[in-house]
């Protein structure tokens, strides 16, 4: 194992980009064209090139998500410096875990984190934007030397409870038999980041929800993201959640008393969308520039 991470770690020096990119240039890099393009893929409006052939994802209901599954897998195959596996963790559920190793904290772990299934058709909100979103920033952030590691999780059987998130943190945390826990850091979670009630891509409040809770060092996590906030220009109002909600992956970290925050639409202000879990939750309605910028705000707090 340890020959392993030494060569993973020489193959990310060689690869990856020693330059001076400022962070400016970094959120200049998310590409909406990227997001739209992946969210309409995974909603099944928009067929793509997958194991070869030109396929449709019809579904990402847990029962039959495997082609979503292959298509995630296969954007994250082609960035570099990433390990991409499937995490298998019952009869049919499957996590996508890449694992980018930091060149010189690599036992510093940051997830960032969507889940991609679904309750039926469509769902292109829940959550083919917060897939959409984990996909964009390893595309952007693949290429760079980082310092720590990221890892970019996408979760199996989230819909049906928590299921594939909470494996990934109890095996995290686990300290029986030898095992060491995981430093993770910090996990950001991604879930429903696509609707503002204003008429996609005009001017609007643009609320978004940061859902908290005083465990391990989550506050400070939402304190860095508002600091971020006010730093660089951005066209979002933070709504502040806390005690912020445990009906998403975040909470199974906060089990395992690890640092986590969600980021996602204002359900506080009941500004999420009216279609929630049912099949008219389609791409049409989705605000890509709002979405864009909530990936911004994420792909920063991980540089």
């Amino acid at each position: 194992m340890k020959k392993t991470i030494l060569f993973l770690l020489f193959c990310a020096v060689i690869v990856c980009k020693i330059q001076s990119q400022t962070i400016e240039d970094l959120m200049n890099e998310v590409s909406i064209s990227n997001l739209q393009t992946n969210v309409s893929i995974l909603s099944g409006e928009q067929s793509a090139t997958i194991n070869g052939s030109t396929q449709t994802i019809v579904s990402r209901v847990q029962s039959n998500n495997d082609l979503a599954a292959e298509f995630i897998k296969e954007q994250l195959d082609a960035l570099p410096n990433l390990s991409v596996e499937f995490q298998d963790f019952n009869t049919q559920g499957k996590n996508i875990i890449a694992t980018q190793l930091g060149q010189t904290n690599p036992d510093d772990i940051y997830l960032v984190c969507a889940h991609y299934d679904s309750v039926t058709t469509y769902c292109a909100d829940d959550n083919a934007t917060g897939v959409s979103a984990v996909i964009e920033i390893a595309r952007i952030l693949s290429s760079q030397c980082l310092d720590k590691t990221i890892v970019y999780a996408l979760w199996d059987e989230e819909e049906i409870g928590l299921l594939g998130a909470n494996y990934y943190a109890q095996q995290a945390a686990d300290e029986t038999n030898g095992n060491t826990r995981d430093n993770i850091l910090g996990v950001l979670n991604m879930d429903m980041i696509g609707y503002d009630g204003d008429a996609p891509g005009t001017t609007g409040d643009n609320d978004f929800d940061i859902d908290v809770r005083d465990i391990a060092n989550s506050i400070a996590i939402k304190d860095d993201l508002l600091n971020i906030l006010s730093t660089y220009t951005f066209d979002l109002n933070p709504i502040v959640v806390n005690p912020g909600t445990t009906a998403s992956d975040h909470s199974r970290f906060w089990n395992q008393n690890y640092s986590a925050v969600l980021v996602g639409e204002s359900w506080e202000t009941n500004d999420e969308t009216p279609n929630y879990h049912t099949s008219n939750d389609r791409v049409v309605d989705i605000d890509f520039q709002y979405m864009a910028e909530l990936t911004k705000l994420v792909l920063v707090y991980m540089t």
